[in-house]
């Protein structure tokens, strides 16, 4: 039996995620599969330094998400994430009809696919290769700003804005060697902050101009959409693992400063518990005195510069408060820690909202996390580039699929 499935691989600071999706009859995505291995170690500032952790995380968590579906997967969609993954955006203009007559003439199809490839065709910094370019819009005859390409009108000229998104090549050859010397071929390279947006944000969100800043355990990614596209893309080194990393030089174990963050530590003072806890020192002889408001204190002036941080992002983008009508859409693991939203909101000036994963079918709750939008946003934005690229349909066994998906997500339940 031939099922179109697709699938994604999120290569994180803290472990690797992968996600088996089915497309149905009326081209909706449901989950089947999810497979989850935590490692560390293989990543440093968002690029892969060991790739062997890597490769055994990848292998694991392929086979978790394959037996929880009974599909097997050839390929899959992965990420990418440093401060080396940017954006820029270019045009260019063509003269129609080479200007050999004196009356315009109609903008052709040809016309519109020349003048995007000379938006597109920029000069990338040294060691750059392109990841993904979008049109973000046309003008023409006085007109600007305008989302569909005006073919077929009459005009001197027709201007196109493309923009695109890079990244280091070496960084992005190694995350593909890593992946396919696990067994799994590599369909695309896309930016973690893309794959986010493709999981959290609807075409509306997208349009009226909305910031998704997804933190992870070591970075922390912001995309920008206005106008249907993205128009600021970037990322900086501070994630979870700073707060995790402050709570444990009050001298405990990693295990437990991280145990502690995602349970007791709040994002903002007035959401402190005030309680003091005893915890063991790191190496397990003795204890030691935690106050919760002393730890909340630590993790809200981390978090505190995260968003100091994205505000300056946004303000550099230029786009302007009154067009993010759509705010701010958090997401990532510290999405989950009590305050956070209220925490943003204060320190950006902007309304901000918590990012789940949506507009995918699932009955599993480890699938409706924030921490799983990068993973499901990979499969439902592969699924958007193969529709534009081939459109070729992967051929998979049926493996009595309903029968252990069913198993797989009574499990979860």
């Amino acid at each position: 039996m031939e099922k179109n499935i697709i699938a994604g691989i999120d290569i994180g600071c803290s472990g690797v995620r992968c996600v088996i999706a089915i497309e149905d009859e009326n081209s909706a995505l449901e989950i089947a599969g999810v497979g989850i291995c935590p490692c560390s170690g293989h990543i440093r500032q968002g690029v892969l330094v060991n790739a062997s952790i890597a490769g055994a995380a990848i292998q694991r968590a392929v086979e978790e998400a394959e037996q929880t579906c009974g599909l097997e997967i050839e390929s899959a969609f992965i990420n990418i994430t440093g401060l080396h993954v940017r954006g820029m955006l270019a045009a260019a203009t063509l003269q129609i009809g080479e200007g050999k007559s004196d009356y315009p003439e109609e903008i052709s199809e040809d016309d519109i696919k020349s003048v995007e490839e000379s938006a597109g065709n920029i000069t990338l910094p040294s060691g750059c290769e392109v990841l993904e370019r979008t049109v973000r819009d046309y003008s023409f005859g006085g007109f600007s700003q305008l989302p569909d390409p005006p073919v077929g009108l009459k005009s001197g000229s027709v201007q196109a804005r493309v923009y695109t998104i890079y990244a280091d090549r070496i960084a992005a050859e190694n995350l593909r060697a890593a992946v396919q010397n696990a067994g799994i071929k590599v369909e695309a390279v896309i930016p973690s902050a893309v794959a986010s947006a493709a999981a959290v944000l609807n075409k509306d969100e997208k349009q009226v101009g909305t910031v998704v800043v997804d933190i992870g355990s070591a970075n922390t990614d912001l995309v920008i959409y206005y106008g249907g596209s993205p128009i600021h893309l970037s990322s900086f080194s501070m994630g979870g693992n700073k707060i995790t990393s402050d709570i444990q030089s009050l001298g405990i174990s990693w295990n437990d400063a991280e145990k502690l963050k995602t349970e007791k530590v709040a994002a903002a003072n007035q959401f402190a518990e005030k309680s003091t806890l005893s915890v063991r020192k790191v190496g397990g002889r003795g204890t030691v005195s935690v106050a919760l408001p002393v730890l909340t204190q630590i993790a809200a002036q981390r978090i505190e510069e995260i968003f100091n941080f994205a505000a300056e992002e946004i303000a550099a983008s230029g786009i302007g408060v009154a067009n993010l009508t759509g705010g701010i859409v958090l997401t990532g693991g510290a999405a989950r820690m009590a305050g956070i939203i209220d925490a943003a909101a204060s320190i950006t000036g902007h309304q901000v909202e918590p990012g789940i994963p949506r507009a995918v079918k699932s009955a599993s709750k480890l699938a409706n996390t924030p921490e799983m939008a990068t993973a499901i946003g990979l499969v439902k934005h592969g699924l958007e580039l193969r529709r534009i690229d081939t459109g070729v349909k992967e051929h998979v066994g049926y493996k009595d699929f309903a029968k252990r998906v069913s198993n797989f997500f009574n499990k979860l339940k």
